[in-house]
């Protein structure tokens, strides 16, 4: 398979993945809607959670679902969104990076140690774990520096940076909710700039219109990404 025939199946992957979570969120929004409709009617039933104990009737999961939706379901799927577009544009990285070894930054700075090369299997194997170590380091750092390390290799002119500017604030709002149970810090502010949403100390939330367009965005990103990447390759 050619780079090009990759980078096509990844980004096709990602948007099935992308389409997939989007009718998952729906989906789950209509289930709700007719757990509350079968409450409004008088419908009558029970629910245990043998793990808890809990045990809630029709209408206390009615009441239940709002809650469920606005938080526990809109916050996983945004998750779910912004993971997918992280696994996206590294494995970008990491095919390119193997297509063409010599675009790694730094290579007489960056030793492998004997014991990797001795247990390697072969020439790829090592420089899988060169290409696998450079891009962890890269992680840590900002969407910004993503693009520009991505870009140092191979001049895409995409994405533009105001779709930069809004996908570090999806970023630092995914951070936000797994490090810090969605309450803004002083790290959100700095990493979100002028697209902060909420001000220190709020909670943060994913509200609909919200988690429509980080779809959108990274949606747009990944194909946009992908026409310039296969036209290059």
């Amino acid at each position: 398979m050619t780079l090009a025939d990759e980078i096509q199946d990844l980004a096709n992957r990602v948007h099935d993945g992308l389409r997939a979570g989007h009718d998952y969120y729906r989906h789950a929004k209509l289930s709700w809607r007719l757990v509350r409709g079968h409450a409004k009617r008088g419908g009558r039933f029970k629910v245990r959670n043998p793990e808890t104990g809990t045990v809630v009737n029709a209408m206390q999961l009615a009441n239940l679902s709002w809650h469920y939706e606005a938080s526990y379901l809109a916050e996983s799927v945004f998750q779910h969104f912004v993971s997918l577009f992280e696994d996206f544009l590294f494995e970008v990285l990491r095919l390119w990076l193997s297509a063409d070894p010599a675009g790694i930054p730094n290579k007489d700075k960056k030793p492998v140690d004997l014991a990797t090369i001795i247990d390697a299997v072969d020439k790829a194997a090592i420089l899988g774990v060169v290409i696998d170590r450079e891009l962890n380091d890269l992680r840590y750092s900002r969407p910004a520096a993503w693009f520009k390390y991505l870009n140092d290799r191979v001049k895409l002119g995409c994405p533009t940076d105001e779709q930069i500017e809004r996908l570090t604030e999806v970023k630092a709002s995914r951070d936000i909710l797994i490090h810090n149970r969605g309450m803004v810090n002083a790290t959100y502010l700095d990493k979100a700039g002028t697209r902060a949403r909420y001000k220190l100390g709020q909670r943060l939330e994913i509200q609909e219109p919200y988690l429509r367009e980080s779809w959108q965005l990274i949606w747009d990103v990944v194909g946009e990404l992908a026409t310039a990447a296969i036209a290059k390759a």
